[in-house]
């Protein structure tokens, strides 16, 4: 199937004359002896949230479902919204429960704003398995993506979602300052004391450098298969005393940095370390072009001694599933398959460069990339070998996000609340964290 290319859909979607649309039209329901609809006989529902569609301009959605009606009249797709644009996603995402298990359920949902719910609705067993789709598929084969990446698609046992693209979480050091491209929370801790006039991260606020680095390192610190946890070690003690030392009534002091020289600022050592996403080609020639050869990609700091750079699924593609409830199965993943060959954001007439969880498609993305085709230089190349050797390194260290939603992780950041503000000590919450960390695997 060759690749589709989205051709001028902003401007397309946009002049689309008002009034009833070929999806209204079309009203279908031929079913088979079996009584299940068949792929070219219904209309399509997808569900989104909190998105803004409606307006007088088209948003990203309703330009990617007006060029698949375009290419694919006979089956339509019609957008159901719940929630209104960039609002809370509590009471729509309530709302589409109750449509997924009612007597009209969407048949697609869309996961941009609530890629965190992802588990929930697996859960709940509201997801299709995707796996026996793909077998069956002509383009769509999964021992072409990224398996890290695909893994991150698989809830309660099963395939729900086939990623399209990712970014990637991680933590950039200065090579000068610290080379290795891994380490442990002792090994972060030494590289931290060692320059004590010298910040983590630009940010100093205590609570949100546990947030950065613990919720995306917790299995660091218990082992599920046995049950254990050791928040009471000296490693998680000496972490926490640290991050102490950049409270109101800590040790440390600093300088005022401005946010616009954080690039200096790493350079020279007065920030030691950076959180760093990359979710195009084109962020490592930007990387390059604000710190030189000086960024190290070390990762989040892990027992193992290798490197540990985190998948993310919110991108600029973002995930789409098929409900189990869906009455167009088929249909839907016939939706998917068209979806997941597209090469162009529809909104941004090219995105040649992000991150594809496609295996196949990222090496032609990296060769479009050096050849300077990626539609973002004048043909200059967009990256470099070095750039390349570099995310081939970020790949090779791929592992799943934990869970937003981790209760071990829950049960640290609010418990270290009263050490922060000075109203517990270090002994107390430690203690307080090893017990309810015990008790939640124990009976887990």
């Amino acid at each position: 199937m060759a690749t589709v290319i989205l051709p001028f859909c902003l401007a397309g979607c946009n002049a689309e004359k008002s009034g009833k649309s070929k999806t209204e039209s079309v009203e279908k329901e031929s079913k088979t002896e079996s009584g299940e609809v068949t792929a070219s006989s219904r209309e399509l529902k997808l569900a989104v949230v909190c998105e803004p569609v409606g307006d007088k301009n088209k948003s990203w959605i309703e330009c990617l479902v007006y060029e698949y009606n375009k290419s694919h009249p006979d089956v339509p797709i019609t957008i159901m919204p719940f929630g209104e644009a960039y609002a809370s996603t509590d009471i729509p995402m309530a709302q589409l429960t109750v449509a997924i298990a009612g007597d009209d359920p969407p048949d697609l949902i869309l996961l941009r704003n609530i890629e965190n719910r992802l588990d929930a609705l697996a859960f709940q067993g509201y997801l299709e398995d995707l796996t026996p789709y793909a077998q069956k598929s002509e383009t769509v084969h999964l021992e072409d993506y990224y398996q890290k990446v695909l893994e991150c698609g698989r809830k309660e046992g099963i395939l729900v979602t086939i990623p399209k693209s990712f970014q990637i979480d991680t933590i950039i050091t200065s090579k000068n300052y610290y080379g290795d491209t891994a380490w442990t929370y002792p090994q972060l801790l030494d590289y931290c004391n060692a320059h004590p006039n010298s910040r983590f991260y630009l940010n100093t606020r205590p609570d949100m450098l546990l947030a950065s680095l613990l919720r995306e390192s917790i299995d660091y610190f218990f082992d599920e298969d046995q049950g254990k946890c050791y928040f009471d070690t000296e490693e998680f003690r000496a972490f926490l005393e640290y991050l102490g030392s950049y409270t109101t009534w800590g040790s440390r002091t600093f300088d005022p940095i401005d946010p616009e020289d954080d690039a200096s600022a790493f350079r020279e050592g007065k920030v030691l370390a950076m959180h760093y996403f990359v979710s195009y080609l084109f962020d490592l020639k930007d990387l390059r072009l604000d710190f030189g050869d000086a960024a190290n990609f070390v990762g989040f700091p892990n027992k193992g001694g290798r490197p540990v750079h985190r998948i993310v699924l919110s991108s600029s593609f973002s995930p789409i599933v098929i409900t189990s409830t869906s009455r167009n199965k088929e249909g839907a993943f016939r939706f998917l398959e068209w979806y997941l060959d597209l090469d162009e954001d529809p909104m941004m007439q090219h995105d040649f460069l992000n991150l594809c969880a496609n295996r196949k498609k990222m090496e032609e993305k990296i060769e479009m990339a050096l050849a300077g085709q990626g539609g973002v230089g004048n043909g200059e190349p967009d990256v470099t070998k070095e750039d390349i050797e570099a995310l081939n390194a970020l790949l090779d260290g791929l592992e799943p996000m934990p869970d937003d939603n981790d209760p071990l992780y829950k049960i640290v950041f609010a418990e270290t609340k009263p050490y922060f503000s000075g109203d517990k000590t270090l002994d107390e919450v430690i203690d307080v964290i090893q017990s309810r960390a015990t008790l939640y695997l124990q009976e887990k």
